[in-house]
């Protein structure tokens, strides 16, 4: 079987979801109900994202193990025996995110159970381990020895939490995850993986952007802990160079999760609390929805446009985060 032929059994797969998506009875096992609280959305919607990511992720490791020679056109593992367990820790990722859509787990009970998770396929799986940081304005690479494991413990928590807290509003995070997963097709154009990612979020945009689905935290967080595989592989391989390039991409997630975990301790709440007072709550109660939308992707593009323009990361860095706090004062005052 020929890549291309995976390619088209993959695309006929989530035609085949999509299509009969609402036919499907375990994608309406869990649904988020509007509350007026906390969600705002007009309807009950299916919490059937992850769901469907999972069903591909399956299929993908079938396939795989039914053809184990595309092993060797896939950068981010090196044998069977890595893929199966990357599978295993998504299993266990996903269904953490499944109970906790339906029975609405404390965040911290959450947080405890994925340094579990991540911290053992972290601690088989040496070769996710982040060893150095090289930074673009330093000449030297900065080794973190015995500190490694803890480092990239850290760097998966901490994206994992910043995705799950920047699913906001439909199409977000899916724009988001699309324009990542461009950049790691030009990275590494041979993978079927990344192929399959793409397919997967362009159907499921498809259903979101109708409101018939959302990704919930199964999907949130099995996608940011994919992202975080890739990102990190990339970099070991040398075909990401410097730390800062992958923080330019993470840059809006991560520095809204870091404003929103201060001004929560500040008021002495919880970091994992809800409020309204995300990016994207305050765009809203100034913009329409498609201005809201267009904006955060603008946010998210225009630091990674800036890179690849060849213009200094520190400087898009701090550019940046100058633009995001000055726009945050803007919308407060006006909200």
């Amino acid at each position: 079987m020929s890549q291309f032929e995976i390619l088209v059994i993959f695309f006929i797969l989530n035609l085949f979801l999509v299509l009969n998506f609402e036919k499907i009875n375990f994608f309406q096992i869990i649904i988020d109900k509007p509350d007026k609280l906390r969600k705002f959305h007009k309807k009950k919607v299916a919490l059937a994202g992850g769901i469907i990511l999972f069903i591909n992720i399956v299929f993908y490791c079938f396939f795989l193990n039914l053809n184990p020679e595309f092993i060797l056109k896939e950068i981010y593992f090196m044998n069977l025996y890595e893929l199966n367990f990357f599978i295993l820790t998504c299993t266990l990722i996903f269904m953490l995110g499944i109970i906790d859509d339906k029975f609405d787990l404390n965040p911290l009970n959450k947080f405890f159970f994925l340094i579990i998770i991540i911290g053992q396929y972290i601690l088989i799986n040496e070769n996710i381990l982040i060893n150095t940081i090289q930074l673009s304005f330093l000449n030297k690479s900065i080794n973190l020895g015995n500190y490694s494991y803890l480092f990239t413990l850290f760097c998966f928590l901490v994206f994992l939490n910043a995705f799950n807290m920047f699913d906001g509003i439909n199409l977000q995070s899916s724009c988001y995850t699309f324009i990542v997963l461009i950049y790691f097709l030009y990275l590494s154009s041979d993978s079927i993986f990344i192929y399959f990612l793409i397919i997967f979020i362009l159907f499921f945009k498809y259903l979101n952007f109708l409101n018939k689905s959302f990704l919930g935290d199964s999907g949130t967080l099995l996608i940011s802990f994919i992202l975080s595989v890739i990102f990190i592989k990339l970099f070991n391989k040398n075909l990401i160079i410097y730390s800062d390039e992958i923080l330019i991409y993470m840059l809006i997630p991560g520095i809204d999760m870091i404003r929103l975990f201060f001004e929560r301790i500040k008021k002495g709440r919880s970091p994992f609390s809800y409020d309204r007072l995300h990016l994207h709550h305050l765009l809203l109660e100034k913009y329409s929805y498609f201005k809201t939308i267009s904006l955060i992707i603008l946010f998210v593009s225009l630091p990674i446009i800036a890179n690849h323009l060849g213009i200094t990361k520190i400087n898009i860095i701090i550019t940046s985060i100058i633009i995001y706090f000055i726009s945050i004062w803007f919308l407060k005052k006006v909200y």
